[in-house]
C-alpha cells in the first residue's frame, strides 16, 4: 500500500505540472488569451476618448441651449444661419458662385 500512495503523492503533483505546462501557453497566446486582451485594451482605449469628445459636445449643447432659453439674439441667429429666415425689412441678393473672383468663391 506504501508504493501506491507514494506513488500518487508524486503522481499528483507532477500531472498537474504537465497539464499547467501544456495549458497556460495555450490561454494565454490563443485566441482568447494576450491577443484578446490587447484588442479589448484598445477598444477600451478609443471607447474613452469618445466619452471625453461627447463630454465636450454635451458641455458645448448645453451652453447653447441655456443661451437660447435666455437670450432671444441667440435664438434669432440660429434661425437665421438653420432655416435661412430674414426679417421683412431685410433684402436677400444671392450671387452665383460663378459670378465670384476665384479667390471668394471657395
Amino acid at each position: 500500500m506504501a508504493p501506491l500512495r507514494e506513488r500518487f503523492i508524486l503522481g499528483v503533483p507532477l500531472a498537474v505540472l504537465a497539464v499547467t505546462i501544456v495549458a497556460v501557453p495555450v490561454m494565454v497566446f490563443g485566441d482568447d488569451g494576450l491577443a484578446r486582451h490587447r484588442r479589448l485594451r484598445a477598444q477600451l482605449e478609443a471607447q474613452r476618448q469618445e466619452n471625453v469628445r461627447l463630454a465636450r459636445q454635451l458641455i458645448q449643447l448645453r451652453a447653447e441651449f441655456g443661451a437660447f432659453t435666455t437670450d432671444p439674439r441667440a435664438r434669432e441667429r440660429a434661425v437665421r444661419e438653420e432655416l435661412g429666415w430674414v426679417r421683412p425689412d431685410e433684402l436677400v441678393v444671392e450671387v452665383p458662385a460663378s459670378a465670384l473672383p476665384s479667390r471668394l468663391a471657395r
